[in-house]
């Protein structure tokens, strides 16, 4: 007698698996250090919304990273950051992991309450279409930061209505 294990495939063809659509849009990449990377990363991001049928999130979402980026790049500069992007349960997530080091505790919540001021106006422009921004430790044996926007089709019609 053979054991045939079930399949742990999905059960859409393979040509599914290879079309990008909202479904399958999940990627992270690491960025290197330097503020040249910021325009690259607007290019990709806006890219991969486009291609996997988002075009409509694209602006926000290419906004969205910038101000995210470009936050890691001031408040850690000369170290990598890592940008996550993934669409599920109708919203893209765009995070950022930072390598911003360790603080004694009074200086973290000096330095987080700085980078919350220098994400502002992202926090602004996404609560006003009814996205969310966060800020925090990313924890874990790394250390560093974690900055995230959480980001529905909806909120991205009032973005470009605005």
């Amino acid at each position: 007698m053979s054991y045939t294990p079930p399949s742990c495939l999905p059960e859409e063809s393979p040509a599914t698996w290879l079309t990008p659509i909202p479904a399958n849009l999940d990627y992270s990449f690491g960025l290197p250090a330097g503020a040249y990377c910021l325009a690259m990363a607007r290019a990709v991001v806006g890219r991969l919304l486009t291609d996997h049928g988002l075009p409509d999130m694209s602006e926000i979402g290419t906004f969205a990273a910038s101000e995210l980026l470009a936050n890691a790049n001031q408040f850690t500069p000369g170290r990598n950051a890592n940008l996550s992007m993934r669409w599920r349960f109708g919203v893209l997530r765009l995070t950022v992991f930072d390598e911003h080091p360790a603080h004694s505790r009074r200086a973290q919540q000096a330095c987080q309450a700085r980078r919350r001021e220098a994400l502002s106006m992202l926090d602004a422009v996404v609560g006003a279409c009814g996205g969310i921004v966060g800020l925090d430790d990313a924890g874990g044996p790394l250390a560093g930061s974690k900055m995230w926007v959480a980001i529905s089709r909806e909120a991205a019609r009032t973005y470009a209505a605005l």
